[in-house]
């Protein structure tokens, strides 16, 4: 610990500016190490080779999160023609998907889709150091003349900081696309050939997207009738989604053309009812002409 004298009335001020802005550079600084500890490699490091051979690095990966879902079975439904590479399983803060994106590049993956579920929050603390100061006046008489000033100490105090860490249960699986085929994301209406007509063949609509509806063999088919909106990523003739015209079992491409599980059926009103697991509300679109 320190002590200087400064005969300066006004330095109070000053020293109380610079100790607040030393406060304000350590809390951005610990602030920033717990965003950096939500941010880690675990899909990296838990890692665990599944297919024979490796494969040479790929250019690019799609990614798909999901939240709170069996990955198996998501794999099961919409990625069963990829061979699966390599899976990581972890325990940890939550880890986003893109950060993946590099070691799925360089293990050759074409796909890398991810779930994580919460498990619950674990309480810890973290020491924050910081500087201290205080000051006091001081005045006496010397040589004959009398003098008078401040005496600023230093220091520093140690608190700990009680912090929140929400853990999840995270698993990954790289995929590859061996057998060339077009993934559903990518399907287009040439990939479902038009059937026998049916009652639910027409254009329906909901606020965001206009649809064309028709039977392709066992399933019910909808694919982008016209651009929903400008900027859109959708183009005339993208599947948006298929169904099971039996089961109502099906899949929609949600914004992102992420697959999700979907059900479908017609409601009460007359409108095509959609609903996805991880939403608690269901979706519509009315129909708005005949085929």
């Amino acid at each position: 610990m320190a002590a200087k004298i400064n005969m300066k009335f006004c330095s109070g001020s000053l020293v109380a500016q610079q100790i607040h802005g030393y406060m304000f550079l350590f809390l951005s600084l610990i602030l920033a190490l717990l965003m950096q500890g939500c941010s880690s490699v675990g899909h990296k490091e838990f890692y665990k080779q599944v297919a024979p051979t490796k494969y040479p690095a790929t250019n690019k990966v799609m990614v798909f999160e999901y939240s709170s879902v069996n990955l198996r079975h998501v794999y099961d439904a919409f990625f069963s023609d990829y061979l699966i590479i390599g899976r990581s399983s972890f325990n940890g803060p939550y880890e986003k998907a893109t950060s993946a994106i590099s070691y799925a590049k360089s293990i050759g993956a074409d796909v890398f889709i991810s779930e994580a579920t919460f498990q619950g929050t674990r309480h810890s603390s973290v020491p924050l150091t910081t500087p201290t100061y205080s000051t006091s006046y001081v005045n006496g008489f010397a040589g004959g003349s009398t003098f008078g000033g401040t005496v600023t100490t230093y220091g520093t105090q140690t608190t700990m900081i009680p912090i929140e860490i929400p853990r999840y249960d995270q698993e990954g699986l790289y995929l590859k696309n061996i057998k060339g085929v077009t993934p559903i994301w990518e399907r287009r209406e040439k990939d479902y050939p038009h059937g026998a007509p049916s009652g639910m063949d027409g254009l329906w609509r909901d606020e965001k997207y206009f649809l064309r509806l028709y039977r392709s063999g066992a399933n019910c088919v909808a694919v982008i009738a016209s651009a929903s909106r400008k900027g859109s990523e959708w183009r005339v003739g993208d599947v948006k989604f298929v169904y099971n015209a039996q089961s109502g079992h099906g899949v929609y491409l949600v914004g992102n053309r992420r697959p999700e599980p979907a059900n479908f059926a017609l409601n009460k009103f007359g409108h095509l009812e959609v609903k996805l697991p991880a939403e608690k509300d269901a979706f519509s679109f009315a129909r708005v002409g005949v085929k």
